[in-house]
C-alpha cells in the first residue's frame, strides 16, 4: 500500500466552484479515470452552504459508481458533538448522500464544549451499528487524539484510525507534535491543501488576487486566508521555488505534490486529498502525483524555504 490520493469535493455544490451537478459528473468521471476511488466531503462543504456538495455525490449515486466516501459531522459550533447532534448530524448526511454507511467518518474540528468521552461514546455506537469503517478526527491537537486514544483502549471503543490536517510546503507544524502520536498509535495521516489553497500557482508578490478567486479580500474566506498566507517570507518561498523550479522545468504546483507524496513524512496507508475548479487541474494533479522524486537541488531549496517561513506557518489544530 502506498500513499493514496482522494478526491475533494469542498467545491461541489450551487454556491461552490463546480456549481452543477453534471460538472461535478464530469469531475469525477475523470478522477475514475485513475486508480483512485475515494471522494472527501463533509456537512458544512462548500464554506457557508452546508450540506450542498454531499447533495450533488447523492444525486450522483457514487457509492454505486465505485466511490467511497469520507465525510465529517456537523462541527465548528458549541454542543455540535453531543449525542443527538451527531445522530441526527449523520442521519440528515446519510440522507443526502443516499447511503447507509460511509469509509470514514469524522469529527470536523473538536467541540470543547462537550465531553470528549460523551462524544467516543456515540461514535462508538454509531460505528456498531455499521454507519462507518474508519473513525478520523480532524483539527484537534496531539494531546486530544491521545485522550481518543486512551478512551478507547479503557472502554474498548472504535479507535481512531485517521487523522485529516493541513500539510504542505509550508504548513509542516504537525511534523514534530502530531506525526510522533499518529505514528505511535497506528493513526494514517490525509493531508489537505498541498497545494495551500493555490498559493503556490495563483499569487505573486505586489499582484492583486482576481475578483472572485480564493484570495479575493471581499470574501470571508479570502481575508481568512490572507491572513494565513499574505507574509512576506511566503511570498519569498514562492520566488524560491519558480526559480528551481525553472532550471528543472518544474512547475510550484508539482514540486509541492512530488514532495508531499515522495519526500514529506507521509507513509504506507496515508493519503493526499486533492481539490479543483477546473478539471485540467485535477488532470494535471494526478500527473504530477505519478511523477518521480524530486532532484535533489530541488529538495535543498524545499528545506530552506521551512526554515523560512516556519515562524509564520499555521496551527495545524483549531
Amino acid at each position: 500500500m502506498s500513499v493514496d490520493v482522494i478526491l475533494g469535493t469542498a467545491g461541489f455544490g450551487e454556491h461552490g466552484r463546480i456549481t452543477s451537478v453534471p460538472l461535478a459528473q464530469a469531475f469525477l468521471d475523470t478522477f475514475k479515470e485513475s486508480i483512485y476511488h475515494v471522494v472527501d466531503t463533509a456537512y458544512v462543504y462548500p464554506g457557508g452552504f452546508q450540506g450542498e456538495s454531499e447533495a450533488f455525490l447523492g444525486v450522483l449515486e457514487v457509492s454505486k459508481h465505485g466511490f467511497e466516501i469520507d465525510t465529517k459531522v456537523r462541527s465548528f459550533e458549541a454542543n455540535s458533538h453531543t449525542a443527538q447532534s451527531i445522530k441526527s448530524s449523520v442521519q440528515e448526511q446519510f440522507q443526502r448522500l443516499k447511503v447507509t454507511k460511509v469509509r470514514t467518518l469524522y469529527l470536523h474540528c473538536p467541540d470543547r464544549a462537550t465531553p470528549f468521552k460523551d462524544t467516543h461514546r456515540v461514535m462508538d455506537e454509531l460505528y456498531k451499528q455499521g454507519k462507518f469503517e474508519r473513525f478520523g478526527l480532524s483539527n484537534f491537537t496531539a494531546k486530544e487524539v491521545e485522550l481518543f486514544v486512551e478512551n478507547a483502549k479503557r472502554y474498548g471503543w472504535v479507535m481512531p484510525t485517521v487523522y485529516q490536517g493541513l500539510y504542505n510546503l509550508v504548513s509542516r507544524l504537525n511534523e514534530s507534535e502530531l506525526f510522533p502520536v499518529l505514528k505511535q498509535n497506528n493513526i494514517n495521516f490525509f493531508a489537505f491543501s498541498p497545494l495551500a489553497v493555490g498559493f503556490f500557482s495563483n499569487v505573486r508578490r505586489g499582484q492583486e488576487p482576481a475578483v472572485g478567486s480564493r484570495f479575493d479580500p471581499n470574501t470571508r474566506q479570502g481575508k481568512r486566508l490572507r491572513e494565513r498566507y499574505f507574509k512576506e517570507s511566503f511570498f519569498d518561498a514562492v520566488e524560491k521555488l519558480e526559480k528551481v523550479g525553472d532550471q528543472f522545468d518544474i512547475s510550484n504546483n508539482s514540486i509541492a505534490l512530488r514532495w508531499l507524496k515522495h519526500h514529506s513524512q507521509l507513509s504506507n496507508g496515508d493519503a493526499i486529498i486533492i481539490g479543483a475548479s477546473k478539471i485540467q487541474q485535477v488532470k494535471e494533479n494526478l500527473i504530477s502525483l505519478d511523477e518521480g522524486k524530486l532532484p535533489a537541488e530541488v529538495l535543498d531549496v524545499v528545506d530552506s524555504i521551512w526554515e523560512l517561513v516556519k515562524r509564520d506557518a499555521p496551527a495545524y489544530s483549531r
